[in-house]
């Protein structure tokens, strides 16, 4: 198990070197002296150091030696880190130069929008680079990486990817091997009672050509606006996600310089029908509308963001007001309105309130007892389809007793009405009657002929004669 055994006496020959020599030829062995005296203790060397945790102990000691500077007890307790070190680019500290710059030393602050911080964790067996995947210490494509990480430069991926940026390196070392995290779920959510196009998930968002998820929108269209934008290489590319407002989906790439005027003539280019309608574009949240569309996607801080297609009248609230109105025509006028939402009127001493009555939907049908059943998909299941009771039973009727053949429909338990697919009558089957006892006129006092076996003691005292 081990590769040497020898005494204190050796150790002590001449010719021996001295104990960081002896390190270095052992290939940083872990010594252990084990028993004896002075002359009979036995120095135990343990087996060499691995290739890796030389390459990690390496690069932290780099890491000091080009101005990085310890974390400090509170910044462990955030990160859960112990010894983790970290490049100052903001108060005093060196900041990673480059090929073209070295590495210098800076004193003015950075404000948080120009600075970015990447997280580099060493294993024992690997490096990831902001909680991304693995990457071997032995694999050629990582050189790059790992020499600019020990020379105190920025690595050239790190400079692509953050461009324009002050990058801030926190290097964390792990003494542990990498276990793979179970990923989040990335996957697409489904609004109960959506009349929204479905689709797939985000491998379509991702992909090269950026075709619609809207099926009613022709993806050669899409791709044609794509190809009418023209992309510049030398310049970043951003995505812009547009949201239309039947739910359909169109993503598009454009550069930095691209201006809301380039995003409009896309959409108007990928979905032609847009070109005769008035609309404006408004980001998802927070909710703002963009007026201004000569100004460049980074100005307007779209980059890799969620824009709504919105039409004039969604933008100064028409469609609420038109829906208000719809309501209280359907209701009867503003009087109907009134009497349904907020009370009902029996007579002029009995006056009753109603809360959440103004649904209005599609009559689909209404038994013989004068209950009504309506129908709007708008809404979500199971809110879709309710019933109203007729006036003179107000809320005091007993909703359990509606027909079978309703309770079936309303509960989702089948999608045809009965006046669809009337129900078929058997000679076994009774007919239906509503229960009425909550009415005051209707309520049932039970009677009974058993004599009770407790009853209230009432003497009966005589009357006095005078």
């Amino acid at each position: 198990m081990f590769h040497r055994v020898a005494t204190l006496d050796s150790s002590k020959k001449p010719g021996s070197d001295s104990s960081d020599s002896n390190n270095d030829e052992e290939g940083h062995r872990q010594e252990f002296f084990v028993g004896g005296g002075a002359n009979s203790g036995q120095q135990v060397l343990g087996p060499n150091s691995s290739h890796n945790d030389d390459i990690a102990s390496q690069l932290f000691k780099l890491a000091r030696v080009h101005g990085a500077e310890p974390l400090t007890p509170e910044e462990n307790a955030k990160y859960g880190t112990r010894s983790a070190v970290k490049f100052v680019s903001s108060g005093k500290g060196y900041r990673l130069g480059d090929n073209v710059k070295p590495s210098e030393m800076v004193e003015a602050a950075v404000t948080e929008t120009e600075s970015q911080e990447v997280v580099l964790v060493l294993y024992d067996n690997g490096f990831t680079v902001d909680d991304g995947p693995l990457r071997l210490y032995g694999d050629p494509s990582n050189d790059s990486f790992l020499r600019k990480i020990s020379e105190g430069h920025i690595p050239s991926e790190l400079l692509r990817e953050y461009p324009g940026k002050v990058i801030d390196i926190r290097m964390e070392r792990r003494n542990k091997g990498y276990v793979e995290h179970p990923k989040p779920f990335t996957g697409q959510g489904k609004r109960l009672g959506s009349i929204v196009p479905a689709f797939t998930g985000t491998e379509q968002m991702e992909g090269s050509t950026e075709a619609s998820i809207n099926e009613n929108i022709d993806p050669n269209c899409v791709n044609k606006a794509q190809e009418a934008i023209k992309l510049s290489d030398e310049e970043p590319i951003t995505r812009v996600n547009i949201r239309l407002p039947r739910g359909g989906r169109i993503i598009g790439k454009f550069n930095h310089s691209h201006t809301v005027r380039d995003i409009r003539n896309f959409l108007i280019a990928a979905a032609p029908d847009y070109a005769f309608r008035t609309f404006n574009f408004m980001t998802a949240f927070p909710h703002r509308v963009i007026e201004e569309e000569d100004v460049s996607l980074k100005e307007a801080g779209l980059l890799n963001a969620v824009i709504n297609q919105m039409s004039l009248r969604e933008v100064i609230g028409l469609r609420v007001w038109t829906k208000f109105f719809r309501i209280i025509k359907n209701c009867g006028g503003l009087t109907g309105f009134v009497k349904k939402r907020y009370l009902y009127i029996v007579n002029f001493k009995d006056i009753r309130f109603r809360m959440d009555e103004t649904r209005i939907g599609k009559l689909v049908g209404e038994d013989k007892f004068g209950n009504k059943y309506y129908e709007d998909n708008s809404y979500f299941i199971p809110r879709n389809r309710w019933v109203e009771y007729p006036e003179h039973v107000w809320l005091e009727y007993d909703p359990s007793q509606i027909p079978s053949e309703w309770h079936m429909w309303l509960h989702h338990i089948t999608d045809e009405t009965p006046v669809q697919n009337p129900p078929v009558q058997r000679k076994w089957m009774l007919d239906h009657e509503e229960t009425l006892t909550l009415l005051n006129d209707r309520k049932y006092y039970p009677y009974s002929t058993t004599r009770e076996k407790l009853t209230l003691w009432n003497p009966n005292y005589k009357k006095a004669k005078y």
